[in-house]
């Protein structure tokens, strides 16, 4: 096999045949990522998006090398050309940058007709990724929520804290925001979120309502629309 892939390397004319089994490669390579994405990730509503994503841009990378080929001009006049696109995706989890540049390297090996890179790096790849999956750093297929509370007695701090040890396997305090006056105490405070069960965040919110704990904002961490 390394034989069949060293006939490929710095080709200047390649046939129709190998850009097509270059195309193939990059496809099945990026689809395989995408898969191991989908298993090892929670599921949103933004994934199946981020899934073709994944998959197209392999595509997108390998077609961009094999036109730019050795062509220091064509691959100037592209880079111009690209920078027209403005990417204005907010990636919030940065796991999601990782699979996205797995998915790029992929179509730039397949595309400089390095296929030993792309196979055996796509293949380590999805194996660390799986192996982190069932490692102690892994956090599951849990949902991550990002909440925003507002109190009006610092009391009902200890109250919070008690709810958050009641509904979640964990949770981290990442920013206190005080919009009251130095008269009146008001505080919102800003959670992150594994819930132990995510039917019951409603039922969560209603009993810090009860308990005099505003909650202004609950939302999936990779979710754009606001759940309250």
């Amino acid at each position: 096999m390394q034989d069949f892939f060293s006939l490929f390397t710095k080709i200047e004319n390649p046939t129709t045949e190998m850009v097509v089994f270059t195309f193939i490669l990059a496809f099945l390579c990026s689809a395989t990522i995408a898969l191991v994405y989908f298993f090892s990730t929670p599921n949103t509503l933004k994934t199946p998006n981020f899934i073709q994503a994944l998959i197209l841009s392999s595509v997108i990378a390998t077609m961009i090398l094999q036109s730019i080929g050795d062509n220091v001009a064509a691959g100037l006049g592209i880079l111009g050309a690209l920078t027209i696109i403005n990417f204005r995706t907010n990636f919030r989890d940065p796991r999601d940058i990782i699979f996205m540049f797995a998915s790029l390297g992929v179509g730039i090996a397949c595309g400089s007709y390095v296929f030993t890179i792309a196979i055996i790096g796509t293949t380590v790849f999805c194996t660390l990724v799986m192996v982190l999956k069932y490692s102690q750093f892994s956090i599951g297929n849990q949902l991550i929520w990002s909440v925003r509370m507002r109190i009006n007695d610092e009391s009902k701090i200890s109250e919070i804290d008690r709810f958050l040890q009641h509904y979640c396997i964990k949770s981290s305090l990442e920013g206190i925001r005080n919009p009251g006056t130095e008269n009146v105490f008001v505080q919102d405070r800003d959670y992150l979120l594994i819930l132990k069960d995510d039917v019951q965040r409603e039922l969560m919110i209603k009993e810090l309502s009860k308990n005099g704990i505003e909650v202004r904002r609950f939302q999936n961490q990779n979710n754009e629309y606001t759940e309250i």
